[in-house]
């Protein structure tokens, strides 16, 4: 019955964009003004109203390797990044702490790239079809975000690839560097009349830091755009991914790291250890406007196929084939309060079947299963403002449903519905100088298939595993003046939570997972923009923060009041950014990451680090074509530390140690 009303919904709208196309209305709107934005409210009010950054690399793309994600949100206050080094594991990203429990991919933050999601309906995410080379600016919501975007919201990372260009171009770029690392890649932009189109291609190589820690990848990305009238706008966007080979060089213990920082776990060598994916995406998107009503529709579709050799013997390959498929309406008014309202529909399948690991070669099946996630939602959110008081209300309805179907050895049938509603209410004040700013959030986090699947017989689900409730308060100060000299914003945030799910690991090598009962993080924010004068800018952020477990009580063990491990205690950035009327671009940067905690008993600590970063690049005229010249180098001081941590891991198998100094350099031309 719900399907059929959400069909009945999007045919109605449907018709009503068809007959709209025909007729003649003098209110219009460009649409060339619309953002895909989740709020579609000014951003001077979003900034002040919401722990929201947005970014902008129309100058940064030719100073940066586009190698890793971090690269472009290391200055993300609250948004911390590890892994940049093992691509069989793919980056890990928390932000205000949600999605430290990965132990790869992405978990608790959602992430969309041309307002296709590139996260699951369960919650999992990858970055490794990204494609950075084509990134125009970046939206990332901080805290909790169910009510406007439903569950796994505890962050939300929104990509815009290339659209704004008036000229057909050509972009050619070739990078060589550290590790045998190579990049290749090219953009075609084309415009004819009211159709623009770009197609971008690219391939990386490494050989890695460490020893077994090689990976490959090849990206195809095509994006359509056409205004069909004044009032309707038509996005296509494909992607393909093929990533053929990734290897795991896996965790050490301190005493094979004061050995050898480079070194692979052995077992990992002799497992094989190691990943392949392809991945298939498209999403469709139609945005119309009827008078003061903004229409949205968008409907996507994505294929993963992921083949993994796990560093164990039983269940230690992995074969998964995933299909995520979702459609979305969303409707805009701006009458006498400017609200949305609209539904999704998502739904997700996974074939799942793990095979005996012997010493990396393929043998008999020990598991097999269906695991289904539909996903259906309603939302509303409003914004008023009265003079200098802005107000916005959201909430949520969500329906999810979970279900298995073991069709390897002994029937196993099982559903698990989870239902969850969440609200939010925002307040702010504007001074002529500053603004005051006060929310309240909520949030919730279902178990991944991937954790539910998690047992120790490796097959069926978890029951025990229950889903994530938080409630975030928050409030601050800020000054988004554009003829202040100095920009500020401080956030202080005090988030709690019920039923953390965090990571642990068996003898055998096998991750999994239970609940932690209550945690608190609380935190602060800060950020500081100042121009010194007309070329030099410097951008500052600070996080700093106490992320504990409440109470948390795990078999003979109470971590209760613990630190939760896998998050930085603080977080610092620093960047000097030179841009001159001669193409001179230069960016330092410094970055210090406070100590984490490897385990939840907060017996092991590792310590922080700190990190300087050169990125130059000039603008010139070679043979009547426009070259750029970049290089970068990180680690300049050739600093030892950890490039990521891997919580609870058993036999003190923490470490994945980062690279000493290292650099890309390269070439683009644009034609």
């Amino acid at each position: 019955m719900i399907r059929l009303i959400f069909f009945t919904i999007f045919l109605f709208f449907s018709l009503i964009n068809v007959s709209q196309q025909n007729q003649k209305i003098n209110d219009t709107i460009s649409l060339d003004a619309v953002a895909l934005e989740a709020l579609k409210i000014p951003l001077k009010e979003k900034k002040s109203m919401y722990p929201v950054s947005k970014l902008s690399f129309k100058n940064y793309q030719n100073l940066t390797p586009q190698l890793n994600l971090s690269e472009y949100l290391d200055d993300v206050p609250g948004l911390v990044i590890l892994n940049n080094n093992n691509y069989a594991q793919d980056a890990r990203i928390s932000i205000r702490g949600f999605g430290s429990r990965a132990n790869f991919g992405v978990r608790g933050i959602k992430i969309f790239v041309d307002g296709i999601p590139e996260t699951s309906p369960d919650g999992q995410s990858q970055t490794d079809n990204i494609n950075l080379e084509i990134i125009e600016d970046i939206e990332v919501y901080r805290g909790n975000n169910s009510s406007l975007f439903g569950s796994s919201s505890g962050g939300v990372i929104s990509i815009n690839t290339i659209e704004n260009f008036n000229k057909d171009f050509v972009n050619i770029g070739y990078s060589s560097g550290s590790f045998n690392t190579s990049k290749k890649q090219g953009t075609i932009a084309l415009i004819n009349g009211n159709q623009r189109m770009i197609f971008f291609l690219s391939n990386t190589k490494s050989n890695g830091f460490r020893s077994h820690s090689g990976y490959e990848n090849s990206n195809l990305n095509f994006k359509y755009i056409k205004e069909l009238n004044p009032n309707n706008k038509l996005k296509i966007i494909a992607n393909f991914l093929n990533s053929p080979d990734a290897l795991d060089a896996g965790g050490l213990n301190l005493e094979e790291v004061q050995s050898d920082r480079s070194q692979a776990r052995s077992r990992n060598v002799q497992y094989d250890a190691r990943e392949k994916v392809k991945q298939y995406k498209i999403g469709i998107n139609l945005s119309s406007i009827i008078r003061k009503l903004e229409l949205t529709n968008s409907i996507y579709y994505n294929k993963r196929l992921f083949d993994g050799k796990l560093p164990f013997g039983y269940g230690g390959i992995v074969d998964l084939e995933r299909i995520f498929w979702g459609y979305n309406l969303n409707a805009n008014i701006k009458a006498g309060l400017n609200y949305d309202f609209g539904l999704s529909y998502n739904n997700q399948s996974d074939d799942r079947q793990r095979f005996m690991n012997d010493s990396g070669l393929k043998k008999d099946q020990v598991m097999g299963q269906n695991e289904n996630y539909d996903n259906i939602s309603l939302y509303f959110f409003g914004s008023k403002s009265i003079k200098k008081l802005n107000f916005s209300t959201g909430a949520r309805l969500e329906n999810n449903s979970i279900s298995l179907d073991n069709y390897f050895g002994s029937s196993d049938e099982k559903i698990k519905k989870i239902n969850s509603f969440n609200p939010s209410l925002n307040i702010s004040y504007e001074f002529d100088k500053i603004d005051f700013f006060t929310n309240f959030s909520t949030g919730y986090e279902t178990p991944t298939l991937n954790e539910l699947s998690a047992t120790s017989s490796q097959s069926g689900f978890n029951d025990d595993l229950n889903s994530i409730k938080s409630t975030t308060f928050e409030f601050g100060i800020a000054n988004f003046d554009k003829d202040s000299k100095l920009n500020f914003s401080l956030r202080l945030f005090n988030i709690l939570t019920k039923n953390e799910i965090t990571p642990y690991q068996t003898s055998t090598g096998l991750v999994l997972y239970n609940n932690a009962g209550k945690t608190i993080k609380k935190g602060l924010e800060l950020e500081l923009k100042t121009t010194i004068f007309k070329y030099l800018n410097i951008d500052y952020t600070l996080t700093s923060g106490s992320y504990k477990f409440d109470s948390f009580k795990f078999l003979e063990n109470d971590y209760s009041k613990n630190y939760m491990p896998g998050i930085p205690k603080n977080n610092q950035n620093l960047k000097f950014s030179y841009s001159n009327n001669k193409n001179l671009n230069i960016i330092f940067s410094l970055k210090s990451v406070g100590k984490i905690y490897a385990d939840n008993a907060n017996n092991t600590e590792i310590a922080g680090y700190n990190s300087i970063g050169l990125k130059m690049s000039k603008d010139l005229t070679l043979f009547q074509q426009n070259v750029t010249p970049f290089i970068s180098i990180e680690n300049l001081l050739n600093e030892d530390y950890f490039d990521n941590i891997r919580i609870n891991a058993f036999g003190s198998r923490f470490y994945e140690p980062g690279s000493g100094i290292n650099f890309v350099c390269g070439l683009k031309l644009q034609l």
